[in-house]
């Protein structure tokens, strides 16, 4: 299932998210992904498998496990690269083994010191907080983005980590208006009105964080609170015969958001892909709205970067 960009591309609505994969891990993640269907892959320089990744397409591609059009590769431009977007592009196409990407995204709305392309680290002050360089705009940003549309290197661009004046600006000042905003949202942050902003202005919204994923990251994201357990989620998959995160997972596609889950059991690959074979019937998406706690799991901006940036 796949949903159109507002440039004429298609998108997988569902993707294998590869954020903190182990990378003696990765090579046999992706082709076993490939093998079972998978052919949406989310990547970024500041996830540092970017290699590994890269290693496991190309022998795809070489057995003739998946053709190249048959792909769809996202990365994503780092912080502290704002000012050199050609040159972190062009570092990620190189080690992805590749000669363009299907999407690349502003991963967040901020530009960082500069540390080096490839270099993906997050340099702090003497104050502890993020040293956020305030020479580079987001409108400059973008239009380096827009260069690489031009020159053959990606064929969408997009953004990440935008609220709705973040995204509006975006709007006002692009020529190539952005395809897809990546955010977190899911039952316990559903940002609806975000999402509607985005869908209404033809920008396709992604989940990076369908699931909640708190158990999986309690370090990055200090939560108390984990979707997979609320009970109506459990009654719906009751109902429906299928897990909590089956249900969590069609609940997105049926906001017509892409998702994005990320897993390194082979067993959850294949029940993640497992949701285009029922629908959730619009009252139970109806009960689902009335779980929103507004709650915001990542909070790695806080814990690692010394600022709330959403602040």
């Amino acid at each position: 299932m796949e949903i159109t960009l507002n440039n004429g591309f298609q998108m997988p609505m569902m993707g294998l998210g590869v954020w903190r994969m182990e990378k003696e891990e990765i090579k046999d993640l992706i082709i076993n992904a490939i093998k079972i269907g998978y052919r949406h892959f989310d990547c970024a320089a500041d996830y540092k498998s970017e290699a590994e990744i890269g290693e496991a397409l190309a022998e795809a591609l070489e057995n003739g496990l998946v053709k190249r059009e048959e792909l769809f590769v996202t990365s994503k431009l780092w912080n502290s690269d704002h000012g050199h977007v050609l040159e972190a592009c062009k570092d990620s196409l190189k080690k992805l083994q590749l000669q363009y990407l299907d999407l690349y995204l502003v991963h967040f709305p901020i530009a960082t010191k500069h540390t080096g392309v490839g270099n993906t680290s997050s340099a702090l002050g003497k104050d502890g907080m993020l040293d956020i360089d305030t020479t580079i705009s987001l409108e400059t940003t973008w239009h380096a983005m827009e260069d690489l549309v031009s020159a053959g290197l990606v064929r969408s661009i997009g953004i990440s980590n935008y609220d709705i004046f973040m995204t509006r600006d975006c709007l006002a000042y692009s020529k190539v208006k952005p395809a897809v905003n990546q955010i977190e949202t899911h039952p316990y942050f559903q940002r609806e009105s975000l999402v509607k902003f985005c869908q209404k202005h033809g920008i396709c919204v992604t989940a990076h964080t369908p699931l909640g994923g708190a158990a999986a990251n309690p370090e990055f994201f200090g939560a108390t609170y984990n979707c997979l357990d609320d009970p109506l989620l459990q009654e719906l998959a009751k109902k429906y015969e299928r897990s909590p995160a089956q249900i969590a997972l069609r609940w997105g596609i049926q906001r017509d958001t892409v998702v994005i889950p990320k897993t390194s059991k082979l067993k959850r690959l294949e029940e993640n892909l497992q949701v285009f074979d029922f629908e959730l019937e619009e009252e139970d998406m109806d009960l689902i709205k009335n779980i929103d706690k507004k709650y915001r799991t990542n909070l790695i901006s806080t814990l690692a970067w010394g600022m709330d940036i959403y602040a």
